[in-house]
Order: C-alpha cells, then structure tokens, then sequence
C-alpha cells in the first residue's frame, strides 16, 4: 500500500518542473482570394522579422477572415507576421527592388514602414505560460 501511495503522489511533486506552453489564436483578416496558403509565424526577438522561427501555422487560403493557432509556445514576447502564400512556395514573394508582392501583416497591426517591417517591440505580443491568447491581423499589400 504505501507503493502505491508514493506512486499516486511522485508525478504531482514533480509537476512543476514540465515546461507549461501556451497557444496563440491569430486572426487573419483580408485574405483576397482561395489561392494558396495563409501563414503565420511567432519569432523570438532574435528570429524576428526575417529569420529562423520555429513557431509557425499554415492552412489552405480562404477569402474574408481565416483562424489559425500557433500551439505549444513558451512563455515571453514574439514577434507575429502573417501572410498570404498565393503561389504557395513558401517564401513572401517579393519584386526585385526586394519589396513584398503578397499581402502580409504584423502583430498588433503594425504598419510596415517606407523601408522595411515594423520593429519587434511594435509587432510583438505576450503569450502566457499557459492558455492562450488571441489577436488579430489585418494583410496589406505594401
């Protein structure tokens, strides 16, 4: 019996210590057209805007407004961007001033500026420990 007790008891002692993750729930609104896919990243301050972000969502294009969740995050402050993948290669496509071509937004609306993304602290949003957030993005063509 007192096996079975430490059992019972062991894992709730050691609950504390699993690493708590929260979800972040980003609408997307102003997607023009069923072509492609819809993406969205959330990037640590060293990621953001251009970098490797391991924290991302994808689904088939819907016109109107479209729902993803990112899962599983830590807990802190990401840089959001979003965007519409029309061609569905993978990457913003961009002309060859280097300027974007498919719509995109930031985090917390955030307007692109003359010569690049807002910063970090502009685009960024909070995900708690645990739960989840939500907020919403408006895609602009430049």
């Amino acid at each position: 019996m007192p096996l079975r007790r430490l059992c019972l008891v062991l894992p709730l002692a050691f609950a504390p210590c699993l690493a708590a993750a929260g979800d972040l729930v980003v609408t997307v609104h102003g997607v023009a057209s069923a072509e492609g896919l819809v993406r969205v990243a959330a990037c640590p301050p060293e990621g953001y805007p251009d970098g490797t972000c391991r924290f991302l969502a994808r689904a088939p294009a819907r016109p109107g407004s479209m729902e993803l969740r990112i899962a599983g995050l830590p807990e802190g402050r990401f840089g959001l961007s979003a965007y519409h993948d029309a061609d569905a290669d993978g990457r913003l496509g961009k002309d060859w001033l280097g300027r974007p071509t498919e719509p995109l937004g930031f985090g917390n609306d955030a307007p692109v500026g003359r010569f690049g993304p807002p910063g970090f602290e502009a685009a960024s949003i909070a995900v708690p420990a645990a739960g989840e957030v939500r907020t919403a993005v408006a895609l602009r063509n430049r």
